[in-house]
Protein backbone atom coordinates (compact mmCIF):
# COMPACT_ATOMS: atom_id res chain seq x y z
CA UNK A 1 0.00 0.00 0.00
CA UNK A 2 2.78 2.19 0.85
CA UNK A 3 4.67 1.49 -2.13
CA UNK A 4 1.35 2.22 -4.24
CA UNK A 5 1.09 5.99 -2.32
CA UNK A 6 5.03 6.65 -3.51
CA UNK A 7 4.14 6.25 -7.27
CA UNK A 8 0.98 7.99 -6.60
CA UNK A 9 2.81 11.31 -5.13
CA UNK A 10 5.50 10.41 -8.12
CA UNK A 11 3.05 10.40 -10.38
CA UNK A 12 1.26 13.84 -9.92
CA UNK A 13 3.75 15.66 -7.93
CA UNK A 14 6.97 15.59 -9.82
CA UNK A 15 7.97 16.32 -12.88
CA UNK A 16 10.76 16.00 -15.24
CA UNK A 17 13.55 18.62 -15.44
CA UNK A 18 16.56 18.10 -17.96
CA UNK A 19 20.06 20.31 -17.98
CA UNK A 20 23.12 19.95 -19.99
CA UNK A 21 26.37 19.24 -18.43
CA UNK A 22 29.79 19.83 -20.41
CA UNK A 23 32.96 18.20 -19.83
CA UNK A 24 36.84 19.90 -21.15
CA UNK A 25 39.06 17.20 -22.42
CA UNK A 26 41.71 17.00 -25.01
CA UNK A 27 42.16 13.27 -24.34
CA UNK A 28 38.83 11.71 -25.19
CA UNK A 29 39.32 8.74 -27.75
CA UNK A 30 36.01 7.67 -28.43
CA UNK A 31 34.97 5.18 -27.83
CA UNK A 32 37.95 3.40 -25.73
CA UNK A 33 37.87 6.15 -23.17
CA UNK A 34 34.46 7.75 -23.16
CA UNK A 35 33.01 5.71 -20.02
CA UNK A 36 35.91 6.46 -18.28
CA UNK A 37 35.97 9.84 -18.58
CA UNK A 38 32.72 10.34 -18.21
CA UNK A 39 32.55 8.42 -14.99
CA UNK A 40 35.60 10.55 -13.12
CA UNK A 41 35.78 13.86 -14.96
CA UNK A 42 33.91 17.28 -13.23
CA UNK A 43 31.18 18.52 -15.24
CA UNK A 44 29.95 21.99 -15.56
CA UNK A 45 26.15 22.50 -15.42
CA UNK A 46 24.75 25.10 -17.99
CA UNK A 47 23.25 27.53 -16.58
CA UNK A 48 19.00 27.08 -15.55
CA UNK A 49 16.95 29.00 -17.55
CA UNK A 50 14.48 26.76 -18.85
CA UNK A 51 12.61 23.70 -17.63
CA UNK A 52 13.95 21.28 -19.99
CA UNK A 53 17.75 21.91 -21.64
CA UNK A 54 18.16 18.92 -23.44
CA UNK A 55 19.55 17.27 -26.70
CA UNK A 56 22.58 19.04 -26.77
CA UNK A 57 24.59 19.38 -30.05
CA UNK A 58 28.17 21.46 -30.51
CA UNK A 59 30.22 23.28 -32.83
CA UNK A 60 33.98 23.96 -31.35
CA UNK A 61 34.82 27.29 -33.54
CA UNK A 62 37.38 30.41 -32.97
CA UNK A 63 38.22 29.48 -29.20
CA UNK A 64 34.20 29.35 -28.63
CA UNK A 65 31.84 26.28 -28.02
CA UNK A 66 28.82 26.85 -29.28
CA UNK A 67 25.54 24.32 -27.29
CA UNK A 68 22.80 23.57 -30.00
CA UNK A 69 19.92 22.37 -27.70
CA UNK A 70 15.95 22.59 -26.75
CA UNK A 71 14.87 25.18 -24.32
CA UNK A 72 11.06 24.33 -23.41
CA UNK A 73 9.26 25.76 -20.18
CA UNK A 74 5.71 24.85 -19.32
CA UNK A 75 3.99 28.24 -19.90
CA UNK A 76 3.99 27.30 -23.47
CA UNK A 77 4.63 23.58 -23.39
CA UNK A 78 6.94 24.23 -26.76
CA UNK A 79 10.18 23.29 -27.13
CA UNK A 80 12.44 26.24 -28.73
CA UNK A 81 16.09 26.08 -30.48
CA UNK A 82 18.42 28.08 -29.10
CA UNK A 83 22.78 28.18 -28.76
CA UNK A 84 24.00 29.16 -25.80
CA UNK A 85 27.81 30.63 -26.59
CA UNK A 86 30.50 29.72 -24.49
CA UNK A 87 34.21 30.86 -24.19
CA UNK A 88 37.44 28.31 -24.14
CA UNK A 89 37.14 28.23 -20.17
CA UNK A 90 33.37 27.33 -20.37
CA UNK A 91 32.62 30.79 -19.14
CA UNK A 92 28.67 31.39 -20.79
CA UNK A 93 29.28 34.49 -23.34
CA UNK A 94 25.23 34.49 -25.21
CA UNK A 95 22.08 32.80 -25.31
CA UNK A 96 20.62 33.31 -28.98
CA UNK A 97 17.14 32.47 -29.88
CA UNK A 98 17.82 30.79 -33.79
CA UNK A 99 16.17 32.69 -36.38
CA UNK A 100 14.27 31.15 -38.68
CA UNK A 101 11.76 28.26 -37.24
CA UNK A 102 8.83 30.77 -35.51
CA UNK A 103 6.74 30.39 -38.94
CA UNK A 104 6.84 26.02 -37.77
CA UNK A 105 4.34 26.83 -34.50
CA UNK A 106 5.39 23.38 -33.61
CA UNK A 107 7.22 21.86 -30.94
CA UNK A 108 10.96 21.64 -31.88
CA UNK A 109 13.71 19.73 -30.31
CA UNK A 110 17.07 17.67 -31.18
CA UNK A 111 18.91 20.32 -33.67
CA UNK A 112 20.69 17.54 -35.29
CA UNK A 113 23.89 19.07 -36.91
CA UNK A 114 25.63 18.51 -39.69
CA UNK A 115 28.15 19.88 -42.35
CA UNK A 116 27.53 19.27 -46.36
CA UNK A 117 29.68 20.75 -48.65
CA UNK A 118 31.25 23.07 -46.69
CA UNK A 119 27.69 24.50 -45.44
CA UNK A 120 26.14 23.64 -42.14
CA UNK A 121 22.70 22.09 -42.01
CA UNK A 122 20.30 20.92 -39.08
CA UNK A 123 17.40 18.73 -38.93
CA UNK A 124 15.36 19.42 -35.97
CA UNK A 125 12.71 17.54 -34.80
CA UNK A 126 9.51 18.50 -35.70
CA UNK A 127 7.26 15.55 -35.86
CA UNK A 128 4.03 17.44 -34.75
CA UNK A 129 4.28 19.04 -37.99
CA UNK A 130 4.28 15.29 -39.88
CA UNK A 131 7.20 16.60 -41.77
CA UNK A 132 11.04 15.88 -41.84
CA UNK A 133 12.79 19.15 -42.75
CA UNK A 134 16.28 20.35 -43.51
CA UNK A 135 17.86 23.86 -42.92
CA UNK A 136 20.78 25.43 -43.86
CA UNK A 137 22.48 27.92 -41.56
CA UNK A 138 22.48 31.54 -43.24
CA UNK A 139 24.57 33.49 -40.55
CA UNK A 140 26.22 31.55 -37.51
CA UNK A 141 25.09 30.66 -35.01
CA UNK A 142 21.41 32.25 -35.27
CA UNK A 143 20.03 32.93 -38.83
CA UNK A 144 18.82 29.83 -40.51
CA UNK A 145 16.63 28.72 -43.55
CA UNK A 146 13.91 26.23 -44.55
CA UNK A 147 15.05 24.94 -47.76
CA UNK A 148 13.51 21.59 -48.05
CA UNK A 149 11.17 18.74 -47.08
CA UNK A 150 12.70 15.58 -47.15
CA UNK A 151 9.69 13.51 -45.57
CA UNK A 152 6.07 14.40 -45.46
CA UNK A 153 3.30 13.01 -43.68
CA UNK A 154 5.07 11.02 -41.12
CA UNK A 155 5.34 11.80 -37.44
CA UNK A 156 9.21 10.57 -36.99
CA UNK A 157 11.60 11.80 -33.80
CA UNK A 158 15.06 12.69 -33.61
CA UNK A 159 16.25 11.81 -37.40
CA UNK A 160 19.98 10.80 -37.87
CA UNK A 161 21.26 11.69 -41.44
CA UNK A 162 24.79 9.86 -42.38
CA UNK A 163 26.65 8.38 -45.74
CA UNK A 164 27.81 5.30 -46.72
CA UNK A 165 29.45 4.22 -49.61
CA UNK A 166 27.28 6.45 -52.37
CA UNK A 167 24.23 6.38 -50.41
CA UNK A 168 22.25 8.71 -47.97
CA UNK A 169 20.37 7.24 -44.79
CA UNK A 170 17.99 8.33 -42.76
CA UNK A 171 17.35 6.63 -39.42
CA UNK A 172 14.38 7.93 -37.43
CA UNK A 173 12.01 6.64 -35.13
CA UNK A 174 7.98 6.54 -35.39
CA UNK A 175 6.07 7.55 -31.87
CA UNK A 176 6.17 4.05 -30.53
CA UNK A 177 9.62 4.38 -30.79
CA UNK A 178 9.57 1.94 -33.90
CA UNK A 179 12.76 2.42 -36.07
CA UNK A 180 12.40 3.27 -39.90
CA UNK A 181 14.99 3.81 -42.43
CA UNK A 182 15.23 6.04 -45.80
CA UNK A 183 17.54 6.06 -48.43
CA UNK A 184 18.55 8.59 -51.20
CA UNK A 185 21.13 9.45 -53.89
CA UNK A 186 22.15 12.95 -51.85
CA UNK A 187 21.25 14.62 -49.55
CA UNK A 188 18.72 16.65 -52.06
CA UNK A 189 17.41 13.66 -53.77
CA UNK A 190 14.31 11.42 -53.40
CA UNK A 191 14.02 10.00 -50.29
CA UNK A 192 12.70 6.22 -50.27
CA UNK A 193 11.77 3.39 -47.57
CA UNK A 194 13.47 0.65 -47.40
CA UNK A 195 12.97 -1.94 -45.44
CA UNK A 196 16.24 -4.15 -44.60
CA UNK A 197 16.86 -7.05 -43.00
CA UNK A 198 17.79 -6.18 -39.03
CA UNK A 199 20.35 -7.95 -36.84
CA UNK A 200 19.83 -5.43 -33.79
CA UNK A 201 21.49 -5.67 -30.45
CA UNK A 202 18.89 -4.36 -28.83
CA UNK A 203 15.32 -2.73 -29.53
CA UNK A 204 16.02 0.73 -28.68
CA UNK A 205 16.57 3.09 -31.76
CA UNK A 206 15.78 6.38 -30.98
CA UNK A 207 19.19 9.30 -31.92
CA UNK A 208 21.02 10.12 -28.89
CA UNK A 209 23.45 11.98 -31.04
CA UNK A 210 25.49 12.13 -34.10
CA UNK A 211 26.68 9.25 -35.67
CA UNK A 212 30.67 9.01 -35.73
CA UNK A 213 33.33 7.64 -38.17
CA UNK A 214 36.49 6.59 -35.88
CA UNK A 215 39.41 4.39 -36.86
CA UNK A 216 37.24 3.07 -40.34
CA UNK A 217 34.36 2.26 -37.77
CA UNK A 218 31.42 3.70 -38.36
CA UNK A 219 28.78 4.36 -34.23
CA UNK A 220 25.58 5.42 -33.79
CA UNK A 221 24.31 6.30 -30.58
CA UNK A 222 20.23 5.41 -29.31
CA UNK A 223 18.81 6.44 -25.99
CA UNK A 224 16.83 4.06 -23.99
CA UNK A 225 13.16 4.31 -23.88
CA UNK A 226 10.27 2.78 -22.31
CA UNK A 227 6.25 2.94 -22.02
CA UNK A 228 7.17 4.35 -18.62
CA UNK A 229 10.37 5.81 -18.84
CA UNK A 230 11.54 8.17 -21.15
CA UNK A 231 15.62 8.74 -21.92
CA UNK A 232 16.99 6.70 -19.13
CA UNK A 233 20.49 5.70 -20.55
CA UNK A 234 22.25 6.02 -24.37
CA UNK A 235 23.90 2.92 -26.19
CA UNK A 236 27.06 3.19 -28.17
CA UNK A 237 27.03 0.99 -31.41
CA UNK A 238 28.67 0.35 -33.99
CA UNK A 239 27.29 -0.06 -37.31
CA UNK A 240 28.44 -3.04 -38.71
CA UNK A 241 26.63 -2.18 -42.39
CA UNK A 242 23.85 -0.81 -43.64
CA UNK A 243 22.25 -1.32 -47.39
CA UNK A 244 18.49 -1.72 -48.80
CA UNK A 245 18.80 -4.99 -47.97
CA UNK A 246 20.78 -5.62 -44.76
CA UNK A 247 21.15 -3.64 -41.59
CA UNK A 248 23.21 -4.44 -38.29
CA UNK A 249 24.58 -3.60 -35.16
CA UNK A 250 26.92 -4.49 -32.55
CA UNK A 251 26.55 -3.04 -29.27
CA UNK A 252 29.57 -1.25 -27.78
CA UNK A 253 28.72 0.28 -24.27
CA UNK A 254 25.76 1.52 -22.05
CA UNK A 255 25.91 5.35 -20.58
CA UNK A 256 23.84 4.82 -17.35
CA UNK A 257 22.69 7.82 -15.62
CA UNK A 258 25.51 6.53 -13.04
CA UNK A 259 27.67 8.63 -14.47
CA UNK A 260 26.29 11.72 -12.27
CA UNK A 261 23.74 10.11 -9.76
CA UNK A 262 20.85 11.60 -11.90
CA UNK A 263 17.37 9.81 -13.39
CA UNK A 264 18.87 9.71 -17.47
CA UNK A 265 20.79 10.92 -20.01
CA UNK A 266 19.58 10.87 -23.72
CA UNK A 267 21.88 13.05 -25.97
CA UNK A 268 25.62 12.79 -26.06
CA UNK A 269 28.01 14.74 -28.45
CA UNK A 270 31.49 15.84 -27.99
CA UNK A 271 34.20 17.34 -30.06
CA UNK A 272 38.15 17.24 -30.37
CA UNK A 273 38.26 19.22 -26.72
CA UNK A 274 34.29 18.58 -25.14
CA UNK A 275 31.56 16.23 -24.25
CA UNK A 276 28.06 17.89 -23.72
CA UNK A 277 25.48 15.76 -22.29
CA UNK A 278 22.08 16.02 -21.12
CA UNK A 279 20.75 14.72 -17.54
CA UNK A 280 17.12 14.41 -16.15
CA UNK A 281 16.16 14.96 -12.91
CA UNK A 282 12.74 14.50 -10.76
CA UNK A 283 11.10 18.12 -9.58
CA UNK A 284 8.71 18.21 -6.73
CA UNK A 285 6.15 20.69 -6.95
CA UNK A 286 2.98 21.39 -5.98
CA UNK A 287 1.74 23.14 -9.24
CA UNK A 288 2.79 20.03 -11.14
CA UNK A 289 -0.71 18.42 -11.86
CA UNK A 290 -1.56 21.95 -13.29
CA UNK A 291 1.78 22.00 -15.67
CA UNK A 292 1.31 18.31 -17.01
CA UNK A 293 -2.78 19.27 -17.66
CA UNK A 294 -1.69 22.14 -19.54
CA UNK A 295 1.67 20.25 -21.40
CA UNK A 296 -0.72 17.78 -22.47
CA UNK A 297 -3.84 20.02 -23.76
CA UNK A 298 -1.14 22.00 -25.30
CA UNK A 299 0.24 19.39 -27.02
CA UNK A 300 -3.45 17.93 -28.35
CA UNK A 301 -4.58 21.30 -29.69
CA UNK A 302 -1.17 21.19 -31.84
CA UNK A 303 -1.98 17.60 -33.26
CA UNK A 304 -5.39 19.16 -33.63
CA UNK A 305 -3.84 21.87 -36.00
CA UNK A 306 -1.58 20.07 -37.80
CA UNK A 307 -3.93 17.35 -38.46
Amino acid sequence: MLNTYSMLIKKLFFHESWDIMIIKNNSHLFPENTLDILNNSKAQLLRKKYTFQADPFIIEKEDKLYVFYEAFSFLNSRGMLKCRVLDSNLGEVEDIKLEGFDGLKCHLSFPFLFYHEGELFMIPESSERKEVMLFRCTEFPGRWEMIKVLISDAEFTDNIYFTSGDKSYLISTTMKNEMVIHTACSLFGKWEKITPTLKLSNYHHRGAGKPYFVNNKNYILTQECHPDCYGKSIYIKELIGISPLNFEEKLVANISPLINQSAGVHTLNFTDSYIVYDTKNLIFSLLSPLKKISYKFQVKFRKQFFA
